[in-house]
């Protein structure tokens, strides 16, 4: 008695697909990262704008000469607003990206609020807290997701197709 087993496969097809997807992952990810970064940065513009440090809780008032001169009670870092429009993204590494100030001298003007340095009292805006890592690490994964579905590369149907 014999048996003959005949098995076919699509196996081509399936490499084909993995190759695709690996060539395509690293521009996916690095995607990924600039929009984290973008996100990180809009958050710290629009939270200071607003009055908020990066822990959520109001700035420090100003004192009442400079509220006096400059006619407002509301501490949100925009004299010029030239500091928040200097804020940028790039991305470092293919893992990293940095969210930084464009100009020096915006730099060390934010410096001077994060730090209180001279008369200027403590006004930590520049960074984040955990709960926001937490909400770009949510976004990042999703847009990964996102956009490995959108490739269609995924096998739908079977592999391996044995016959008797």
């Amino acid at each position: 008695m014999a048996l003959d087993i005949k098995l076919n496969t699509n196996i081509k097809n399936v490499q084909s697909r993995y190759s695709k997807f690996l060539n395509k992952l690293p521009g996916i990810i690095t995607r990924g990262l600039e929009q984290a970064g973008e996100n990180l940065k809009e958050v710290i513009i629009r939270r200071t704008s607003s009055g908020l440090d990066f822990q959520r809780k109001r700035f420090v008032p100003y004192s009442e000469a400079y509220s006096k001169l400059k006619n407002k009670t509301r501490v949100d870092l925009q004299d010029t607003n030239k500091m928040l429009q200097n804020i940028a993204t790039k991305t470092i590494s293919k893992n990293r990206v940095s969210v930084y100030f464009r100009s020096q001298y915006e730099a060390e003007k934010a410096l001077y609020h994060q730090t209180g340095t001279g008369k200027l009292p403590k006004r930590k805006f520049f960074g984040f807290d955990a709960k926001l890592k937490k909400v770009i690490q949510k976004n990042f994964a999703k847009y990964i997701e996102k956009q490995i579905r959108g490739l269609n590369i995924w096998v739908k149907e079977k592999i391996l197709l044995v016959t008797f």
